[in-house]
């Protein structure tokens, strides 16, 4: 009743397309949604969160669906709100060094557009291939040049939101220096839609350098070593150690002299190297080829000992930022929970990105304890009736 309430509410405010049957593509853990909802632009998008929140219906969004295996299980599942052609604009502004990007925007193509203006968006979230803006900013994905640029969160100046009540919000000024009150933009970044629906984000945009070069090494050095040669970034895909390099040409043939003298290498420059970076970033072996796919975040200098406790077939390090990706066919949940606790005491924390519904019942994929009180209260202010991914979130929010 309630369902057909809220498409009644909603049929003289949207295209005739914007109201679909569900099909495999919206299945999110056994669990099939009554209606897709399909926003041809912002304000058919606020209609339809009015209505639905009138009526209390649970709803996910989502952009590509590339991700929607992440988090827990959901409580309930009503409603599925195709952002796919809600907002694809991309507005790069060179001299400002800052880019304004739709939900839909695929990622890639955000990079193709900057890159046209000598720009770039500094960051290599895992599956990048396929993921849009929303979703990248949504769940605040990132890589190994965090190291230098920071993660995606702290690069965002801007979001513009539709929240549950169909409001629509901006939070950030869009300045560089933005320290007006609490930094509320901040929360939906990493949220996985869980306070609302981001419909466009602004953020910080780098130059594209004179050179990059990226080094496969014949060995794995260790933290101080790799510090010390000063990459951009690091990421070590099986035991193969691959550093990236950028800058004019003097500088980046520098850093590879120091390279030579602890390791032989191969390098790969231009596009080459760019092609094979975001290849291993984008980790798409690692999450197709995988059942279970276990995050680990601890610092630097710890992330070798937690991963002690862990055999993986598939591994993924990140030594500079301190995380790691594996990838599993199969682990006692008994032997995962000793492993999450000694990552725990190690100062650090294990997420499961990916599993099968049998495990994740048995489990709770977030593993974060801390500060649930205030994330909760959080969620009560911006959520209030609870119908925003509910249960998907950490501590089941």
């Amino acid at each position: 009743m309630a369902l057909e309430t809220m498409l009644k509410g909603i049929e003289r405010e949207v295209s005739n397309d914007s109201i679909r049957e569900p099909t495999g593509k919206y299945v999110i853990d056994g669990l099939v949604p009554k209606v897709v909802l399909y926003p041809s632009d912002v304000n058919e998008l606020s209609a339809m969160m009015r209505s639905i929140s009138k009526e209390r219906l649970s709803v996910i969004p989502m952009v590509n669906g590339s991700k929607t295996f992440m988090g827990n299980i959901p409580k309930s599942y009503d409603v599925a709100l195709d952002l796919s052609r809600v907002h694809r604009a991309i507005e790069p502004d060179p001299e400002e060094m800052v880019g304004v990007y739709g939900v839909s925007a695929p990622f890639n193509e955000v990079q193709e557009t900057l890159r046209r203006v000598g720009r770039r968006l500094p960051i290599d979230p895992p599956l990048s291939s396929r993921s849009s803006i929303g979703g990248v900013f949504s769940c605040n994905l990132f890589g190994p040049l965090a190291y230098t640029f920071m993660t995606t969160r702290d690069l965002t100046l801007r979001v513009k939101a539709v929240m549950p009540d169909g409001t629509v919000v901006r939070w950030g000024t869009g300045m560089i220096k933005d320290v007006a009150g609490y930094n509320v933009k901040r929360l939906f970044i990493g949220s996985c839609g869980s306070l609302g629906i981001i419909y466009e984000v602004m953020s910080r945009i780098a130059a594209i350098p004179d050179v990059i070069a990226v080094a496969r090494l014949n060995k794995e050095l260790d933290l101080l070593m790799t510090r010390r040669l000063k990459p951009y970034g690091a990421i070590v895909v099986n035991g193969t150690m691959y550093l990236r390099f950028e800058g004019v040409k003097e500088e980046v043939e520098y850093r590879l002299s120091r390279l030579s003298e602890v390791s032989g290498f191969d390098v790969f420059y231009g596009n080459e190297a760019e092609e094979l970076w975001y290849e291993l970033t984008s980790m798409d072996e690692l999450f197709n080829n995988y059942n279970i796919v276990i995050k680990v975040v601890t610092p630097q200098a710890r992330l070798n000992d937690a991963l002690k406790e862990l055999q993986s077939n598939y591994l993924v390090k990140m030594p500079m930022i301190g995380e790691a990706y594996l990838g599993i066919n199969g682990i006692d949940i008994n032997e995962l929970n000793k492993a999450r606790n000694r990552v725990g005491d190690l100062g650090g924390y294990l997420i499961i990105l990916k599993a099968p519904l049998e495990f994740k019942r048995e489990i709770d994929v977030w593993g974060l304890n801390q500060n649930l009180d205030i994330m909760s209260k959080l969620k009560s202010v911006f959520d209030p009736l609870g119908i925003m991914s509910p249960g998907r979130f950490v501590g089941g929010l």
